[in-house]
């Protein structure tokens, strides 16, 4: 018997799980509504980041095109040399573009001391300068440093150079020092400037002792600036001025200590790389506009733009086929933008200079039907930058110029606490705002939800109790029944 009670009663208590279930869904419709709201919101949401994403990327090209003179990325300047083999150079947007002539006769070399040719295994140093702690100097640039080296009895002469090599490197004095193994037995000491010219012209003078003089760098050799032979110290360019770089540009003598040379054109990187006879033709150096940049750096401004306007193109319509509403269809900020977006890009600059073009499809860009741009006419754009190439970027960066425009307009949209901020982050408050009522609601579903629970339960215990009387009164019956006492 009490297992059919307790049937009964897991029974009913599914029973009140299923009711209490079908009674909450039923009044929980207002909370699934602004649910579906709230996901409709996110959507414009990413919609709405996504469209600053683009825009941004619109003006962070609008605003590089708004720069003037050099800064410009359609000042970009390209150099070419007739003989690469020469010369080579390159050029910055504050170069001025023209044609040059140039002959290099002399490159620029880094000074290189050689010692003596010594036996690897002799011991000629050790023996003629004796034990001791030794100092010379090396001189640079007109900054000398004393360089300490020890000498221990007995040292080879490959030990005590490859000690002298080893001490001026860590002093890093300008020299690199080595010892080159000339023949499998013999072995000479290198000093070899780290920058040429004749301003970093190496000397070397014993300090204490006559290490120096022993490896061949005696005064002499020094002073006079001796030059090496295959067996003899002294220097590989005996004249100082052979370090220098010398070449004439458009008919003027030049003489510089490095073959980068920088400071000659202005703008210019000028890269000698071979010398000439002066009876040679010299080599004719080109500064031109470098169209092939700038018609890239055009192009990806105009991807950038058309992929702003096919995004807007697509959120604020309706598809005519399927009827379905773009995320931002409707709303007037996107529209607005759209159009004045066209009207700058198809618009005249009134800031362009007299005679200069004055629109984008004077210098061969076009607005198509979408309001996508194209470079319609290659030809007019390349022709317009070798021939006047200011007039294009001030078609972009004057005053009025497109760019400048551009700038103004997308940056009310995209910069921080622009339209696009204020669109995001009304949404993400109607999004907040709702959770506060879906919480509100839930609360006052749950409460309902358990009044209606405790109204069943109790329904479910009278049940019970029913049940049992019920049960009782039949033992009862049945008693009296099997001893006759029931009529």
């Amino acid at each position: 018997m009490s297992s059919s009670i307790s049937s009964l009663n897991g029974g009913q208590s599914s029973a009140i799980d299923q009711l209490v279930a079908q009674y909450t869904a039923s009044i929980s419709q207002p909370v699934y509504q602004l649910q579906m709201q709230q996901s409709q919101i996110s959507s414009s949401i990413s919609t709405y980041q996504d469209v600053k994403t683009k825009l941004a990327n619109l003006q962070t090209q609008a605003n590089s095109l708004s720069a003037v003179g050099s800064l410009s990325p359609l000042a970009a300047k390209t150099a070419s040399s007739s003989n690469s083999a020469i010369v080579t150079a390159t050029a910055q947007s504050t170069a001025t573009s023209g044609t040059h002539s140039l002959l290099v006769t002399q490159l620029a070399k880094y000074d290189t001391l050689v010692s003596s040719q010594l036996t690897q295994t002799g011991t000629d140093i050790s023996t003629a300068t004796g034990a001791g702690a030794f100092t010379f100097s090396v001189t640079v640039n007109g900054t000398a440093t004393n360089v300490n080296v020890t000498v221990n009895a007995g040292d080879t002469n490959s030990t005590v150079m490859a000690n002298m090599a080893s001490a001026v490197n860590a002093a890093n004095i300008g020299v690199t020092a080595s010892v080159v193994n000339d023949t499998s037995s013999t072995a000479r000491l290198v000093f070899t400037s780290k920058s040429s010219g004749s301003t970093n012209a190496v000397s070397v003078a014993d300090v204490t002792g006559n290490l120096a003089a022993s490896v061949g760098w005696t005064s002499s050799v020094i002073s006079g600036r001796t030059a090496s032979t295959s067996t003899g110290a002294g220097f590989v360019n005996s004249s100082v001025n052979s370090l220098d770089a010398n070449f004439t540009l458009d008919g003027i003598s030049i003489v510089r200590g490095s073959n980068t040379v920088t400071d000659v054109l202005t703008g210019v990187t000028l890269n000698l790389a071979g010398t000439q006879l002066p009876t040679d033709n010299p080599v004719t150096l080109t500064v031109s506009a470098d169209t092939t940049s700038i018609q890239s750096t055009i192009q990806n401004f105009i991807n950038t733009y058309n992929t702003v306007i096919t995004t807007l193109n697509s959120d604020i319509t309706t598809n005519s086929q399927t009827q379905v509403r773009g995320p931002l269809a409707g709303d007037v900020s996107f529209m607005n933008l759209q159009l004045s977006l066209q009207n700058i890009l198809m618009g005249q600059v009134s800031s362009a200079k007299s005679g200069n073009p004055n629109t984008l499809s004077a210098i061969g860009i076009t607005l198509n039907k979408d309001g996508t741009l194209t470079i319609s006419n290659q030809s007019t754009l390349t022709s317009t930058l070798n021939s006047n190439p200011t007039a294009v970027s001030d078609l972009f960066s004057s005053s009025n110029g497109v760019a400048v425009q551009l700038n103004t307009l997308v940056s009310s949209f995209s910069n921080p606490g622009g339209v696009m901020d204020q669109k995001i982050n009304g949404a993400q408050d109607q999004i907040s705002m709702m959770n506060d009522q879906i919480s509100s609601m839930q609360a006052s579903i749950n409460l309902q939800a358990e009044a209606m629970r405790q109204q069943f339960t109790a329904y479910q215990s009278m049940l019970i109790q029913l049940t049992q009387t019920q049960s009782t009164m039949n033992n009862i019956w049945q008693g009296m029944a099997s001893s006759g006492m029931a009529v």
